[in-house]
Order: structure tokens, then sequence, then C-alpha cells
């Protein structure tokens, strides 16, 4: 009976000692642990929204065209002797670039100077006569009819000379046609002769484009047709000179929507800066719209969420949701059209990951 009480007693004790161990393990597992865990913030750089011009440009490859684009025909006949200039080449206003064999001409000039030599030499003799009569017709040596018949014969002998003269100058002008000229200052489009082909008057023989101004045609989307007006500048650079850009502006807007591509046709007028040529491609740039004081960000800070387009603002390190309407881009950043004011905080990298409310860490400010 003592040993049962014994190993009774021995039992309890050990019991209540092993209770007391777990609950003093249990109540410093309880203060080991925080009562309030804090979320982790997100690391992100910033951005400020900033004021700058933006411009709405579109562009558009053309092709650049003479104004103006002379043939020449020959205005005399004759045998194409030699030929100066050939297609591509710049031809100066009044130079030589053909020549028809002027054989016949230089003839034609021979005869008529003799003419008019030997009728001037009739014509003073003649002067010299009548004046002779007129003495002897005051003295009565000779009669009024004889006097009158000198005269008749000098008038026609002037009648003939001025005749003679105007032959001349038909020779001289025959001769220098045999010589074609280039009317205008540009480069040979196009060759209709060749040597030793027979030319009549008005015969094309060159065709010549002016290089001194310019007609430019760039097509557009017909979704772009709204914006368009006469006298909007134009920039213009072409792939050989691309460091040359020359300004002009909008003279024609052909409205028609051409149906193999649903493009419409700009039409702008410009000084040659220098080195360029009809038929060569140019790039065109239309500035639209010009807007002095629009508020940008980067665009990486824009996020796609379901609410739309958004940006968060960083205020006192928490990043807040905010949905804005975006218009222009430029360079990486993008136009703020509503949501945002000038020298606003918002995140730039790490944007994408964020939430609304969500404290953050900033890395970086600018």
């Amino acid at each position: 009976m003592f040993k049962h009480n014994k190993i009774k007693k021995i039992t309890t004790s050990t019991l209540i000692g092993v209770a007391l161990i777990t609950t003093a393990a249990c109540s410093k597992k309880e203060e080991e642990a925080p009562k309030d865990k804090k979320p982790v913030a997100s690391i992100i750089t910033t951005a400020r929204v900033a004021q700058e011009t933006l411009s709405n440009i579109v562009s558009s490859v053309g092709v650049i065209n003479s104004i103006s684009s002379p043939t020449i025909a020959a205005e005399t006949s004759g045998t194409v002797s030699n030929i100066y200039k050939n297609i591509g080449q710049y031809v100066a206003k009044g130079e030589v670039i053909a020549v028809i064999d002027s054989e016949i001409a230089k003839l034609t000039v021979k005869e008529a100077e003799a003419a008019v030599k030997r009728l001037a030499a009739l014509l003073e003799n003649q002067e010299r006569t009548l004046i002779r009569n007129r003495k002897l017709l005051k003295k009565g040596f000779i009669s009024d009819a004889r006097y009158e018949d000198y005269e008749s014969g000098l008038k026609a002998t002037r009648e003939q000379f001025a005749q003679a003269k105007a032959g001349l100058d038909k020779a001289y002008d025959r001769l220098d046609k045999t010589s074609i000229r280039s009317p205008v200052s540009g480069n040979i489009e196009k060759r209709f002769v060749s040597l030793g082909d027979f030319v009549t008057p008005g015969k094309p023989v060159f065709k010549i484009s002016t290089s001194d101004k310019f007609q430019v045609v760039l097509l557009f989307p017909e979704t772009t047709s709204r914006y368009f007006k006469k006298g909007l500048s134009v920039k213009l650079s072409t792939p050989t000179t691309p460091d040359v850009i020359a300004e002009g502006e909008i003279t024609d807007i052909v409205s028609m929507i051409d149906t193999s591509n649903r493009s419409i046709r700009i039409v702008v007028d410009v000084n040659n800066p220098g080195g360029w040529s009809p038929g060569a491609s140019v790039l065109g740039e239309v500035v639209l719209e010009k807007k002095p004081n629009a508020l940008t960000i980067p665009q990486q800070s824009v996020v796609l969420r379901p609410a739309g387009k958004i940006v968060y603002l960083i205020k006192n390190n928490i990043a807040l949701q905010q949905i804005i309407v975006t218009g222009m881009k430029k360079s990486g950043r993008v136009e703020v059209i509503s949501g945002l004011s000038v020298n606003d905080v918002i995140a730039k990298d790490g944007a994408g990951f964020l939430t609304d409310n969500t404290p953050v860490s900033i890395q970086e400010a600018r």
C-alpha cells in the first residue's frame, strides 16, 4: 500500500513539471513573434511632370518635280551635226546644247551680205547723182521729168537696200538658229534627236527641267486629310543630301482619294537649296500642330490597367493610382492631356509592378 502511493506521487509531480515546461516554452515563442508585420516596399525611380513644346509631325516620301519643263524645238531645217549635252547633265541659260549643220546658212549670209554691199554702193552713187542733177535742174540744164526719173530710181534703190538688209538679218537669224540654246537653266530631262537626224522647224529636240524651283508631291493616309491646309510649313530633305534642309509650304491639296493606296496628295513648292535634281526622292515633314506648354511624362510611367491608362502618383512614399488621358508622343515621352499637373511626382521604373496604395522605396528622383 505504501509502495503504490509513492508511485502515484511521483507520477503526479512529473506531469506537473512537464506542463510547466510546455507553458514556459509557449510563452517564450509568443514573446518572440512580432505583433504587426509591415508589407515590403517596392523599389522604384520617379520622374516629375514637365512642360515642353510638342509638335504633331507627319512625314512621307515623295518625288521632286520641276515646275517648268520646256521642250526645245528646232527653229530651222538641217542635219544635226553636234550634240553637247546628254540626259541628266546641267545646262545654263543660253548655253549651246546642239548644232544643226550651218554650211547652207553661212552661204546664205554671204549672199545677203554681198547684196547689201552692192546696193549700198549703188545707193551712194545715185544719191550723189541726184545732188548733181538738182543743181542742173535749178540752172535749167535738165527737165523736170528727167529729174523725177533720178528721184524715182533713187527711191527704188533705197527700197531694194532695205529689203536686202532685211534679208541679211534673216540670214543672220537663220545662222544663229543652227545653234540650239537652252532658254533656261536646268537639267536635260529628255533628248529626242541623235547625230545625223534631219530636223525641221518645230521638231522637239530636248526637254529641260528647271532646277531653281521645284514642286514636291507627298502622299499621306486619307485619315490625316482633315489636318492639312494651304500654307502649312513643310521641311524637306533628300537621301543624297540629308544635311541640306529646304523649307517650303503647302500650295495645293489634291483631295481626291487615290483608290489604289487610299492616300491624298500634298503639293509643296520649294526653292532648290543646291544639289537637288528633278526625279529624286525626298522626305517631307509637315507640322500639323504645335503645343508650346504641353505636359509630358516618360513613356514607361504609363501603365495599362482595366481602368485605362494610369500612372502612379507618389505621395508620402505611397503609390496612388491616377487615370490619365494621353496625347502626342516625342522621343520616349508622352503628352498628358488630363489627370496630372506640372511637377507632380510619379513612378517611373517599376511602375508596371505597382498597385494602388502600395508603399514604395524611392531609389532615385528626377
